[in-house]
């Protein structure tokens, strides 16, 4: 009997396996911004807020930035003149094969797309002790840390036993509904989780000019400086 009722469990765990997350992305523009840029601080709400969607199909996902609405709040300036910041890569997409351990990268850079394959980069994810939860969900912790050093906290899903997450982070044995990059610098927070799918909306990008990873570092270190090929995100400044 209780073996039934485990396989039973186990069977309505597994039929999870497809869906749609919307996520709330929260980045606190002021937490990177050197002293010396006062002026630029006061001029900049604290908090920058956009949404974000995940569609995952089994081993499949793909993570993309959802358009912004304008925000009256994002508006600065004196003498008529008017300061709009949005966060550039609004038609990034980010496809993961967990299975092939493959990663396929769609990257806006001005008025171009272009397509960066590569192998899915693995996190040394220590599982914590700690749950909460997220959306409805009972999420346990994991951390870790990416390439620049941040400090990674996820709060991952059993109930849906799918390794994806926002942007390139996955790899741990449930789908990660809640994420905080950097101690507070970028957020992430399920909104709503949908459990059913069309798969083959869940598909790697194709509309951009190949190139490699380190070509699209150094264009992007052209455009923006030596810290913006490293994969953080970009602010545009528009005036009006």
């Amino acid at each position: 009997m209780v073996l039934a009722v485990s396989l039973l469990a186990f069977t309505a765990a597994a039929q999870v396996s497809q869906g749609k997350v919307i996520y709330e992305r929260k980045m606190n523009m002021h937490k990177r911004m050197p002293p010396e840029a006062e002026q630029m601080r006061a001029m900049i709400p604290e908090f920058n807020t956009s949404k974000a969607q995940l569609l995952f199909n089994g081993d499949e996902s793909v993570f993309k930035n959802l358009p912004q609405e304008e925000d009256i709040r994002e508006s600065a300036g004196e003498d008529g003149r008017r300061m709009v910041f949005r966060m550039g890569g609004a038609d990034n997409e980010t496809y993961k094969n967990f299975a092939k351990e493959t990663l396929v990268e769609q990257r806006e850079l001005g008025s171009k797309k272009y397509i960066i394959e590569d192998t899915l980069r693995k996190l040394n994810w220590k599982l914590a002790e700690g749950n909460k939860t997220v959306n409805g969900y009972n999420c346990k912790m994991a951390t870790a840390k990416n390439q620049r050093g941040d400090e990674l906290v996820a709060w991952y899903t059993e109930e849906i036993p799918v390794s994806a997450g926002p942007e390139s982070f996955g790899g741990l044995p449930g789908l990660i509904l809640a994420m905080d990059i950097g101690g507070g610098w970028i957020t992430y927070t399920a909104e709503t989780v949908t459990k059913s799918l069309d798969k083959d909306v869940v598909k790697a990008p194709s509309n951009g000019k190949k190139i490699t990873r380190k070509q699209f570092q150094q264009m992007m270190e052209e455009a923006f400086g030596p810290q913006s090929g490293n994969g953080g995100p970009t602010m545009r400044i528009i005036r009006n």
